[in-house]
């Protein structure tokens, strides 16, 4: 019977330790895929920039303009700025929600903004970063660590009826030679 490992995956989380040079730092273009890239967000030499755009757009009001865009402004700003055409509205749609999905951004009423951890203001992306993967880090560390302790009481468990059972047979081998 195969075990249904799909249905245990609450999520997947992945974090890329990466080197920050000085020529990265350069560009508003190369920070935001360095991030998407450090994040999981994208795979690296990914092609398809679609993502970055995004989270490029999604910075911009947030950080600059300080407000929550919707889909249209998302996606004018990128066919301006980015020289992004409005037929990519499908995949801007799909690449917000895998954002919601990871907690990384909120919807409220048509509008999108990164999500607040509760210990911060709004705007502080590196508390919701530091919210989102290290809550996910420190429970997938601890579920790690019950099912290792688990294995280990099962193996050590294991081992010692075996232990008893090969004392048991050499005593009893013990007492057959000597009568």
């Amino acid at each position: 019977m195969p075990f249904p490992e799909a249905g245990l995956i609450n999520c997947e989380i992945t974090l890329r330790e990466m080197q920050l040079p000085q020529e990265v730092k350069l560009t508003r273009k190369s920070l935001v895929r360095w991030l998407a890239l450090a994040m999981g967000l994208v795979s690296p030499n990914e092609s398809r920039t679609i993502l970055i755009d995004l989270l490029e757009s999604l910075f911009y009001f947030q950080f600059a303009e300080k407000q929550d865009p919707n889909v249209d402004d998302l996606i004018e700003y990128m066919e301006k700025e980015l020289g992004r055409d409005r037929s990519n509205e499908k995949a801007v749609r799909y690449h917000l929600l895998k954002l919601q999905n990871m907690g990384l951004l909120e919807r409220r009423k048509g509008r999108y903004s990164f999500a607040v951890s509760p210990l911060s203001s709004k705007g502080d992306f590196s508390a919701t970063i530091d919210y989102v993967y290290k809550r996910r880090c420190d429970t997938t560390t601890a579920k790690i660590k019950e099912a290792f302790r688990e294995l280990t009481y099962l193996l050590s468990k294991r081992k010692q009826p075996e232990v008893e059972l090969v004392q048991f047979i050499k005593k009893n081998s013990c007492i057959k030679n000597v009568s």
